[in-house]
């Protein structure tokens, strides 16, 4: 398949290229967005062709969940999040939009993780979407994900439909994974050295 090049502005994004990426969602395809940890591949979680898609590019089988990514901290009342989540999410809300991951229980007993990013890209095309997307990394399953478009590029070029170029990752590491599903909150992965510092010593001071 052909895979679209489109360089956009981290810090001034052009508005008619943010439409094509967000064209692009809407009709069931794979984009590889900028993030401040990794590039990640964007897709519509409603849409079963881009869910079997990424599982072709992914190498992965069986519905594996992906987080969502939101574009404002309001949207996570769409979710019904249970209060006792939520009253932890608020401990440390402030790090919200930022690298980390937050897992919470909805009123139905489901698990949602979900992320805002600092990029400015990223977060205008999820805005343009107007609704939240799903974002794993930008690698095939056991490669490590790719921190540039053009790693991006070397991975899944032909895999894609569109892949967004705003620079290198400033962080290159996966964003932290906090549990606030159970009594306490949990670090289930560490992120950016600075970040898990101060998500670890929130912990020891609940």
């Amino acid at each position: 398949m052909k895979t679209e090049y489109l360089k956009i502005s981290p810090l001034h994004p052009q508005e008619e290229r943010i439409k094509l990426a967000v064209e692009v969602l809407r009709n069931g395809g794979l984009v590889v967005l900028p993030t401040e940890t990794v590039y990640g591949i964007g897709f519509d979680p409603d849409s079963e062709i881009a869910w079997r898609r990424i599982e072709r590019v992914k190498s992965q089988r069986g519905g594996k969940p992906y987080s969502l990514n939101l574009a404002y901290p309001e949207w996570v009342k769409r979710f019904n999040i249970k209060s006792d989540s939520l009253n932890r999410l608020e401990l440390i809300r402030d790090l919200i939009p930022g690298p980390v991951t937050f897992i919470v229980v909805d009123n139905e007993d489901r698990k949602i993780g979900f992320r805002i990013s600092e990029h400015l890209v990223c977060r205008s095309v999820i805005q343009g979407f107007s609704g939240p997307i799903c974002l794993p990394s930008a690698n095939p399953s056991g490669l490590s994900p790719a921190c540039s478009a053009q790693e991006a590029m070397d991975m899944l070029w032909g895999m894609v439909d569109m892949v967004i170029d705003s620079g290198p990752a400033q962080l290159c590491v996966p964003s932290a994974v906090v549990d606030l599903t159970a009594g306490s909150i949990k670090l289930l992965r560490e992120g950016p050295p600075f970040v898990t510092a101060e998500i670890i010593r929130r912990i020891k001071g609940c």
